[in-house]
């Protein structure tokens, strides 16, 4: 049984903003400012923008962190911040992107679409658009998606799926293709985990279900979602964990780890392998960074171990025939630190951390990594605990 503190989602509540480089693009904590500074309005519309900084110079884009639902003439969302530093990160200039859809991102990656960052907007801001990023053109779009309340964009597989919320009265929360449009609606017992990601499969979609710990009969679960019937079975092991989080999914299976340490390996059929790791027991799924998948085998991801967000493992998924996890221990890895796993830029090979004194530290550095994990040069950067996007 999991104790209390590790029964509440940790969203988090940083607003994230975009440091874009010659050398890399990053997604960070909104800088601290007096509330009477404006600065010059360089766009109004973020999807206009190509982002190519000359060289050596580092690019910031603050999100803005002010829900525009809640703007009043009195209390106006202030814009997104663009910021220019020298490569010794020296403060060039710094300029506003008044463009109202842009805050608060969360991003996902999948190996089927390399080219492209997805983004939507976290921490119940919901929307009926979300982003993606080109990284060989430097360029956001915006897709709309009409009535929805999207509440995340994370998932694997050739098409795009999205959770919505319900944008009328009546209405359940959906699963949905962007492509085809379907939709299929989710009943609350089946509700899928918060920014667990969606796994297309063949004719099959897996994710991770909520449960209830007072019912027996809404204990958590994977969920198994016929495309064609739209009907959902759920699947679960004997020994009932207090949560299930979805790894990873092709072609017919789908992976799951659970909060009482053990790796699943589930088939479209209902059949399922386990194994129990140590690494795993009473891991906080829910404080955890999003996995960054090396090849169609491979993937990091730093997990939470404990009550403090410092609290930290990063660990290495190893999916297939001999699927595994184990604690990976880089060289930059600090113990009492607190870390997060940004991104990994396909095109390179390399990855990016930030690492920072806590979760509310507004200074820290940014890490760069090959796939092997060796560092290959850090970078001071201001709100560290909020970087979210790199590219290079």
């Amino acid at each position: 049984m999991l104790q209390p503190w590790k029964k509440r989602m940790l969203y988090g509540s940083a607003g994230l903003a975009v440091f874009i480089s010659a050398d890399a693009l990053y997604v960070g904590l909104r800088p601290e400012e007096p509330k009477a500074v404006s600065y010059p309005v360089i766009s109004k519309d973020l999807t206009t923008m190509t982002f190519k900084p000359k060289d050596g110079q580092v690019i910031l884009l603050y999100g803005s962190d002010i829900n525009r639902f809640k703007e009043t003439q009195d209390d106006p969302q202030e814009p997104g911040l663009m910021t220019t530093l020298s490569k010794t990160g020296k403060e060039l200039k710094r300029e506003a992107i008044a463009d109202p859809d842009f805050y608060w991102m969360r991003l996902s990656q999948k190996g089927t679409d390399p080219r492209r960052i997805y983004a939507h907007h976290p921490q119940g801001i919901e929307a009926d658009h979300f982003f993606t990023y080109d990284l060989k053109r430097g360029t956001f779009t915006k897709h709309q998606v009409p009535n929805t309340a999207i509440t995340s964009v994370a998932h694997y597989g050739k098409d795009v799926w999205l959770e919505s919320n319900a944008s009328k009265p009546k209405e359940k929360i959906q699963l949905i293709n962007v492509r085809t449009g379907k939709r299929y609606p989710i009943e609350d017992r089946l509700m899928p985990v918060f920014d667990s990601p969606i796994l297309e499969l063949d004719q099959t979609i897996a994710y991770a279900n909520n449960g209830s710990e007072d019912d027996k009969e809404e204990a958590a679960g994977m969920v198994l979602l016929d495309q064609t019937t739209g009907k959902s079975r759920v699947i679960r092991k004997a020994d009932e964990p207090y949560a299930y989080t979805a790894l990873y999914g092709a072609k017919d299976t789908a992976y799951f780890a659970t909060t009482d340490g053990v790796m699943i390996k589930l088939k479209t059929d209902g059949t399922m392998q386990q194994k129990s790791f140590s690494v795993l027991d009473d891991v906080n799924y829910w404080a955890t960074e999003p996995m960054r998948m090396i090849n169609n085998q491979t993937g990091y991801q730093i997990i939470g171990t404990g009550e403090n967000d410092t609290d930290q493992r990063l660990v290495q998924w190893t999916f297939g025939q001999a699927f595994r996890v184990e604690t990976v221990r880089p060289d930059f890895w600090k113990q009492g630190k607190y870390y997060r796993y940004l991104y990994r830029n396909p095109y390179k090979k390399t990855s990016y951390f930030t690492e920072s004194k806590t979760s509310l530290s507004g200074k820290g550095r940014l890490i760069v990594t090959d796939d092997n994990l060796k560092t290959l040069r850090t970078i001071p950067v201001s709100g560290a605990n909020g970087v979210d996007f790199v590219m290079d």
